[in-house]
């Protein structure tokens, strides 16, 4: 069975929804060289991240997990697609995510972002009075407890690959993940990696050349079932919203803008 096509994203089955079996590519991401050193000198500023890892163990341990991948047939296509190393923090407790992305993660794409884009804003929106702390648990297809028992025990690296899921809707990029194959270092993108990408690579949705898609964050489930988590740019400007997927009362969105992302991640 084919997994991802061969431009990196989820093949279609009857039972997900998506905009269009045949990619659209209207929006896209732009695949920059991977500069590690500048990646993880971001996230020792901006993330957190302990100073004491140096720039070849975190380019070793990337490359590393880049090789099994690769190696994998049903996952070696993922890196035909937009691919992002990335480095988190050790974290101390993950008993209240939605605190943790108001308070932490979110603080700190802003940091990242606009220390490289002064002249540009970061926002958070939160429509319909909605919240962060409290509200957050995760979808249990999503197989992000794995990665979460991994940040808890010190820092994890990974590669965040944002538009192996575009177009298909917040339900089928769960779904999905109960029909790939068992593994214990892969996880439906949340809140956590997606900002580690970004705190690193500030840049990944600015582009001159492309319209960007909007970032999902779809391991992370709302107390409020109609609201989603994403990240999205306008022109030079990002901002994160906590808004929803309800086209109407029981159609939930499917757009060729939104894509959603998987994460393979290692201990380092």
């Amino acid at each position: 069975m084919i997994y991802f096509n061969n431009n990196g994203r989820r093949a279609c089955v009857d039972e997900f929804r998506v905009f269009s079996e045949v990619p659209q590519n209207y929006y896209q991401l732009k695949q920059r060289e991977i500069n590690y050193s500048k990646i993880l000198a971001n996230s020792i500023e901006f993330g957190g991240v302990s100073s004491n890892i140096k720039p070849d163990q975190f380019h070793l341990v990337c490359e590393k997990l880049k090789k099994e991948i690769k190696a994998n047939r049903d996952f070696e296509n993922l890196f035909n697609s937009t691919h992002i190393p990335f480095i988190c923090k050790k974290v101390d407790s993950v008993k209240d995510l939605g605190k943790d992305l108001e308070d932490i993660e979110l603080p700190g794409i802003q940091r990242s972002f606009t220390s490289m884009f002064p002249d540009s804003h970061f926002k958070a929106v939160l429509q319909s009075n909605s919240e962060l702390p409290g509200s957050i648990t995760l979808d249990p297809r999503a197989r992000y407890e794995g990665f979460l028992g991994k940040c808890l025990a010190g820092n994890v690296v990974g590669w965040y690959f944002p538009q192996a899921l575009q177009e298909f809707d917040i339900e089928s990029q769960r779904k999905q993940m109960t029909q790939l194959p068992e593994l214990d270092n892969i996880c439906l993108s949340g809140g956590i990696d997606i900002a580690a990408a970004i705190i690193g690579s500030p840049e990944l949705l600015i582009s001159d050349d492309f319209y960007a898609p909007i970032l999902c964050m779809s391991a992370y489930v709302h107390s409020d079932p109609r609201l989603v988590l994403l990240l999205k740019s306008y022109g030079p400007h990002m901002e994160f919203w906590c808004m929803t997927q309800m086209l109407s009362r029981n159609i939930t969105q499917v757009s060729e803008q939104w894509t959603g992302g998987i994460t393979f991640y290692a201990s380092i």
